[in-house]
């Protein structure tokens, strides 16, 4: 080659190279492709559209036209041709890349995604979904008739094999349809570790057949001021063995793993508030049992009750039970790892023990650690006799651990730092950077959460990888993972809003090279991402406000009133609106509940007590969920209102936007 000839190809190379980043930088795809190149023209989506696809890769065909039959009305047909989608498997590719690996290839008259396996082609439909009109995300018919998508050419792999989210069942109880949820917004982000928290203090929630006391006296308790002040009501739930196996099944057709915590031997207050034979100390069975059904669910610390919250190591009972409840749960769930808790064991119930300290003194160990680690090796060698691998949080640590156990960090980086540097594979689940039960926001509408702010830039951002760690060390780290505690949450909109964003930041964090994150980009592509969380209903969290209306309402006392205000100009898109109030002076406002009318008929309702007041303000933000949205129809909001604690109450009502 001549240097003419190679001055030209370098010059076109070094032309190219910035016009495929601006290419890139044109998507809205989320989490961020490895390597995208947009080319000029469009595939048009229509009901003529055809499907092409080997028998094995049926769930993801379905999964696909559902969306679009759903989201549009239209129905595609299995065939071949021109205009029409294509869907295969490449060895190569796998070989390559790994099984999640994809190719997506849009050309004006033809459309293939190919994967590294069935989990690559669903991913790969995953960004072709995203490259559509945040329409097709939608839950009710929009009548698209057409979906315009531009040709691109995309090969994407993840950066962690452990892409997770950590879901608490036992403060608060999600029921199966909110568990569905979260995990078709999983698989939209292509996050694929459900880590479900089934049991601690407040809660089990999980059948056991062998032992229904668990769910019959544990899994619901009396909680004072829920759902309103002044009242006591049992609150609770439980999932059934056949619930579990529908998610179960469900989420596997979103190429999703499920991993179980059934929490041992700390935080096990439901437990033993069911069986109190399995504490260290010896109570009357029945008034124990009321006292946990007594004690309020959403206490914000440790549950305190009349002796511990931990399973007595030394009691010889207490394994077979143990026993019994994994090989449950591990019939129920058939992931790789079973996980067993082990954190923030309150050891001075065994040092008072007399059965525990019998038990240290017959194995020779010397301190209550090494009491943890025995603990914690009978109950591996539970769930590898089942074939599966053990996983706790980073507690089990402490006093030694069996080699083949696997490690969750959580407190900070330290934990996950001494396991993989004990050559574990190990989560990184850090308090410090993917705890999502604290607050995002200083914004005083925020929802009550944690003290301490954190961001979904924060999250974004947050380096999972210890800097000590040396290559073959970091291959040790199987991936990352958000968690919500749910002490402060008990319906689906709050439990949004700790998720989104801040989710959406960590499937990037958890899928993109981290030579190719960058924040500003992230936040231009979720000004459309959030467009596609509103057509699927999710009350994610934003900052924005505006004043609605303002009340001044004469002659409140106990009497009730209905403030309308034309919220016309609000309402412009499909989502979930937050409606809430802010008094300036007066008597507290009591709301019974908020309506949406559209055109004069109720589309949208929500029906709590909030109480809006001077110094204290209880469950006041109403969220409506209002989809199929026409800009000419008039839009009314209703409150039903009363004053309680004077005659004058001035305010105002203010609109946080989608």
């Amino acid at each position: 080659m001549n240097y003419k000839a190679f001055k030209e190809i370098l010059l076109a190379m070094i032309l190219i190279l910035p016009c495929f980043s601006m290419a890139q930088d044109k998507l809205a795809i989320i989490p961020k492709p490895v390597k995208a190149e947009v080319a000029t023209g469009s595939f048009v989506l229509n009901a003529k559209t055809q499907m092409k696809s080997p028998t094995k890769l049926n769930n993801e065909v379905q999964y696909f036209e559902n969306q679009i039959r759903i989201s549009t009305g239209i129905e595609l047909k299995a065939a071949s041709g021109s205009n029409s989608i294509e869907l295969k498997t490449s060895r190569s590719l796998k070989n390559k890349y790994g099984d999640e690996a994809y190719q997506l290839h849009v050309a004006q008259n033809k459309i293939v995604v190919t994967g590294g396996s069935r989990t690559g082609v669903f991913y790969g439909l995953q960004t072709l979904l995203q490259l559509m009109p945040q329409q097709v995300f939608s839950r009710v018919n929009t009548h698209q008739k057409t979906l315009s998508i531009p040709c691109v050419n995309v090969l994407d792999y993840p950066r962690f094999g452990w892409r997770g989210f950590m879901l608490d069942a036992s403060r608060s109880f999600q029921p199966v349809e909110y568990v569905k949820k979260t995990l078709d917004l999983m698989a939209i982000h292509k996050m694929n570790v459900l880590h479900w928290h089934l049991t601690d203090d407040h809660g089990w929630r999980v059948e056991i057949k062998s032992h229904p006391e668990l769910t019959q006296i544990a899994a619901f308790r009396n909680q004072p001021n829920y759902p309103v002040k002044g009242e006591i009501n049992s609150y609770g739930g439980f999932y059934t063995q056949k619930q579990i196996r529908e998610i179960v099944k469900y989420a596997q057709e979103l190429h999703i793993t499920i991993v179980p915590e059934v929490d041992l031997p700390g935080h096990s207050s439901a437990l033993l508030g069911a069986i109190p034979e399995m504490r260290c100390d010896n109570v009357e069975r029945q008034k124990y049992i009321q006292y946990f059904r007594d004690y309020p669910m959403r206490n914000t610390k440790y549950v305190k009750h009349k002796g511990s919250n931990v399973v007595c190591a030394g009691k010889e009972s207490v394994y077979p039970i143990i026993n019994d409840i994994l090989n449950e749960v591990i019939d129920l769930f058939p992931s790789e790892y079973i996980h067993v808790g082990g954190d923030e064991v309150k050891k001075n119930w065994w040092e008072a023990c007399p059965h525990c300290q019998k038990r240290a003194k017959e194995k020779g160990l010397e301190n209550m650690d090494e009491l943890q680690a025995y603990f914690v090796k009978r109950l591996e060698t539970m769930v590898v006799s089942r074939g599966r691998k053990l996983i706790g949080w980073d507690e089990i640590l402490d006093g030694g651990l069996s080699p083949t156990a696997s490690v969750m960090g959580w407190r900070g980086m330290k934990g996950a730092e001494k396991s993989v540097k004990q050559g574990r594979k190990t989560v990184v689940a850090s308090n410090k950077g993917y705890y999502i039960q604290r607050k995002q926001s200083e914004n005083p509408y925020h929802p009550q959460g944690w003290p301490r702010v954190t961001t979904a830039k924060h999250i974004y951002e947050y380096n999972p990888i210890p800097e000590s760690l040396t290559k073959e060390q970091e291959k040790l780290i199987l991936g990352i993972q958000t968690s919500v505690w749910t002490p402060f949450m008990h319906k689906s909109e709050l439990w949004d809003i700790a998720l989104y964003p801040r989710n959406c930041a960590l499937s990037e964090a958890a899928w993109t090279p981290k030579d190719l994150k960058d924040w500003s980009d992230f936040e231009r592509r979720m000004k459309s991402h959030v467009k596609r969380l509103d057509y699927k209903g999710v009350s994610y969290w934003r900052e924005n406000k505006k004043v609605v209306g303002i009340w001044d309402t004469q002659d409140l006392w106990n009497e009730t009133a209905v403030l309308k205000y034309d919220v016309s100009n609000e309402i412009k898109e499909a989502g979930v609106y937050f409606f809430l109030g802010e008094i300036k002076e007066g008597a507290e406002l009591v709301v019974e509940k908020a309506i949406v009318l559209k055109d004069g008929k109720q589309i949208a309702s929500d029906k709590h007590l909030g109480y809006i007041s001077t110094d204290k303000n209880h469950e006041r933000i109403y969220f409506l969920d209002i989809q199929d949205v026409n800009t000419d129809a008039k839009y009314e909001l209703q409150l039903k209102v009363k004053g309680t604690l004077g005659k004058v109450s001035k305010g105002e009502f203010m609109v946080l936007h989608p």
